[in-house]
């Protein structure tokens, strides 16, 4: 079955007020092709969920998307502060749960066992069950013991994006796998982007490499710079000057403006060109 698509077809896929899963973490592999599609759409009222989140949380915040977001960590690691999160965070204008790295991978696992929580030490004798009411205390039924229950988290979309595919919706991770394979299991919709798209006989030759199976996705994407401007190992390392870009135009209302006119809404193509081309971002970031 070929589920090639464009970025247009998974983000009509998408509804106002859905809850996106978004794979990668920080700076590394983030589905930025399908950000940048989604931030130019009109859709609005989105709950997040990321792990460690960087500019695909900053950018759908900085264009209205966002009605909330369920987060262990969002920023530029050493560049900085996230702007438009920082902003919304002091404003209030969007609501934000403050989870753990391992307790958003255990809401997710919860999902995928189709359990409504999943029960963990994680958080006892830290603010987290103080900050976030979503967490309950519970006795382990067994030997007494107090636990943290940690609710479910199941995601109507997952956005990840892989280094290599098959029109079937197979995806090759060949970097760190963060959290990929929990969100593409725990979604009711998964669609990936990759940098590029093989035969299906081709890309079995990737063997455990192959972490994201077709059974899963419901579209693949073929973007080549998919991720940029974070990074896609082994292929691309993040693009740090143009996260300075970012990071000042973020800043500014009217750089705000400009950049949005500039990188986000073009087409995927405008893009790479407005960045100076394939082959000069091959002769910069190129591992």
């Amino acid at each position: 079955m070929n589920k090639v698509v464009s970025c247009d077809d998974v983000v009509a896929e998408i509804r106002d007020g859905a809850t996106v899963a978004i794979g990668g973490s920080s700076l590394s592999r983030k589905p930025m092709a399908l950000v940048r599609a989604l931030a130019r759409s009109g859709r609005k009222n989105l709950r997040l969920i990321v792990n460690v989140g960087g500019p695909e949380v900053d950018l759908l915040i900085g264009t209205d998307k966002v009605a909330e977001a369920i987060y262990a960590f969002v920023g530029f690691e050493v560049m900085g502060l996230a702007p438009h999160f920082r902003r919304a965070r002091q404003e209030g204008s969007v609501r934000f749960q403050e989870w753990t790295e391992f307790t958003v991978m255990a809401g997710l696992d919860a999902a995928i066992k189709r359990v409504p929580f999943l029960p963990t030490h994680t958080g006892l004798g830290t603010d987290l069950l103080r900050v976030n009411s979503a967490f309950r205390t519970i006795q382990d039924p067994f030997e007494g013991q107090t636990l943290v229950a940690v609710p479910a988290l199941r995601p109507d979309v997952a956005l990840i994006h892989v280094n290599l595919a098959d029109s079937q919706g197979n995806g090759v991770i060949l970097g760190d796998g963060h959290m990929d394979v929990l969100c593409a299991k725990a979604a009711r919709k998964t669609f990936l982007s990759a940098e590029q798209i093989l035969l299906p006989e081709r890309l079995q030759t990737y063997g455990r490499d192959v972490r994201i199976l077709r059974t899963l996705v419901s579209g693949v994407v073929e973007a080549p710079w998919g991720a940029h401007f974070t990074g896609c190992a082994p292929d691309y390392r993040a693009d740090l000057t143009h996260v300075q870009e970012y990071l000042a135009a973020a800043r500014d209302r009217a750089a705000w403006h400009d950049y949005l006119e500039r990188y986000v809404y073009v087409s995927d193509q405008d893009y790479l060109r407005t960045l100076g081309s394939e082959r000069m971002l091959g002769e910069r970031l190129r591992v």
